[in-house]
């Protein structure tokens, strides 16, 4: 699949009170190192508390729209798995992978887009970045945001190659997402 549109980024997208009440939310919940389904356990360094609300879906469903509308993605969504809450202390990082799995879910559904909504912004470090991996390497584009601001939004197709840096200061908190529709024909 030839992508356009890599990612759709949008910062200030939605306002400070919004995701100082979803850190409210997710340090209330069981918090757990995360873990991954496939590869190398020492590829992610995290803690993640799971947030099935469908209160704060329906609100992040409009972004959603509007960045698979706005990237002309298109792709046919139709619900969201539960939020994941990711801290990411000093040392914490979560290196390249993607987030579509191997065969789809019983249902038959697929992770089409995935997200990452930032929190916070006072820590250093945890510079999310995004690959285009191409077979000759030269022509691999890697894009790389090393500030990502409080109320910053980026929404990318699951099958996309992607990353967080290490965190080297203070800690980095975010709100990951995963939209999942029919699969591709």
């Amino acid at each position: 699949m030839n992508l356009e549109n890599l990612y759709h980024i949008k910062e200030g997208i939605v306002p400070e009170d919004f995701c100082n009440d979803i850190i409210k939310d997710g340090e209330l919940k069981d918090i757990a190192d995360a873990n991954i389904q496939d590869g190398n356990k020492d590829n992610r360094s995290s803690k993640v508390s799971w947030l099935d609300d469908k209160k704060l879906q329906t609100s992040l469903s409009n972004l959603i729209t509007i960045a698979n509308e706005e990237s002309n993605w298109k792709f046919s969504l139709r619900e969201f798995e539960p939020l994941q809450y990711t801290i990411y202390n000093i040392g914490d990082h979560y290196d390249w992978h993607i987030d579509s799995h191997k065969k789809p879910y019983e249902n038959g559904l697929i992770r089409k887009l995935s997200f990452t909504l930032c929190l916070n912004d006072d820590f250093e470090g945890g510079e999310f970045s995004i690959c285009n991996p191409h077979p000759i390497s030269e022509k691999t584009k890697i894009y790389t945001f090393d500030t990502f601001k409080k109320g910053t939004m980026i929404v990318f197709p699951s099958h996309v190659w992607h990353k967080v840096g290490k965190v080297t200061k203070g800690t980095r908190k975010t709100l990951v997402g995963w939209v999942v529709g029919t699969q591709f024909v």
